[in-house]
């Protein structure tokens, strides 16, 4: 019961992560939604499946760890050198 409700709450997360990166109009906003929802969601998932099968907690937790250190990372490695590259905060006025 739990880890269903546990995997709706991730499929809830990421769809509005999907949703977020389609409605944004900013690039730093599409990164941060796609960032944080993701991260979330895919966590909820990985306890969902944890809770579900617990003869693979092991791996489950490797790769949580995985996604939980990763993710973040590489969200803000591609905000750092769209920063350089002169990528604008905020909506161009046209």
């Amino acid at each position: 019961m739990i880890a269903n409700i546990l995997m709706g709450i991730g499929i809830i997360f990421l769809f509005s992560g999907t949703l977020g990166l389609f409605t944004m109009e900013d690039f730093y906003s599409k990164i941060q939604a796609i960032g944080i929802a993701d991260t979330v969601g895919i966590i909820s998932v990985i306890i969902s499946l944890m809770l579900k099968y617990p003869e693979n907690m092991g791996r489950l937790l490797i790769l949580s760890i995985i996604i939980l250190v990763l993710n973040p990372a590489i969200s803000s490695t591609i905000a750092y050198h769209a920063a350089k590259s002169g990528e604008k905060v905020g909506r161009e006025n046209k």
